[in-house]
């Protein structure tokens, strides 16, 4: 059975970390590429985010006794076969595992356009993940 505390606080750091980045944009493209330090910010602050999506799909994975586990990626996709996220939803999370692991693991160098662009236009998905996962949440529980 999912955990009600541990679903409430993951949902509570994906809502600060989307909001943390919102605040982080409305610099230039321009601007953002020449600023190491709000870069590793927006960076840190993405792992963080996604981390947490990550580690929600896990807690409701393995509480529901959904699809074994395996990678990140498997984590959302239990949810999205289990109908607890849209297909929308879960391919735009599965990319953002792998948006993660770009960052975290520095496969190469990052493009920082590739950032800037997620910063101002995918937010969103987080945003509908976590409005996803709290109407099924409370649907159930």
């Amino acid at each position: 059975m999912v955990d009600p505390d541990i679903v409430v606080d993951k949902l509570r750091h994906i809502n600060e970390y989307t909001n943390d980045l919102k605040q982080m944009r409305g610099m230039s493209k321009t601007e953002y590429v020449e600023d190491v330090i709000v870069q590793r910010a927006v960076e840190r602050t993405f792992m963080n985010l996604i981390q947490s999506c990550i580690d929600l799909a896990q807690h409701i994975r393995a509480s529901e006794g959904l699809s074994p586990s395996g990678t990140s990626k498997k984590e959302i996709e239990s949810l999205g076969s289990a109908n607890i996220i849209s297909s929308a939803v879960q391919e735009q999370m599965e990319e953002a595992v792998g948006f993660r692991n770009i960052l975290a693991h520095r496969y190469g160098d990052v493009n920082h356009d590739v950032v800037y662009a997620v910063l101002h236009n995918d937010l969103h998905w987080f945003e509908q993940f976590q409005q996803e996962i709290a109407q099924w949440f409370q649907q159930r529980y």
